[in-house]
């Protein structure tokens, strides 16, 4: 399993739901980051919340085949990872 990188900015927190966790653990470390960097930016850039606080959000890494599902709380700062789906990679 790959190891979780420390971030310093945005105070946010991100969750994963068992459901993503479980595709996470099959990733490549490779693959994992570009999620980290992914979830980074959508947790800490304003213009994103909007979008996934009215309800499920996604946001698609083509490069990797992975489209990710989540939600945005604004009031706990938290940002759900619902689930990862993996969809034809385009080069």
């Amino acid at each position: 399993m790959p190891q979780l990188r420390q971030h310093s900015q945005g105070p946010y927190r991100v969750h994963y739901a068992p459901q993503a966790w479980r595709e996470v653990g099959r990733m490549s470390a490779e693959t994992f980051l570009a999620l980290q960097d992914v979830l980074e930016q959508l947790g800490g850039t304003p213009e994103h919340a909007p979008e996934a606080a009215s309800g499920l959000a996604r946001h698609a890494l083509p490069q990797y085949g992975l489209e990710l599902e989540y939600t945005w709380d604004e009031r706990s700062r938290t940002l759900t990872l619902l689930a990862v789906v993996r969809v034809p990679r385009k080069p």
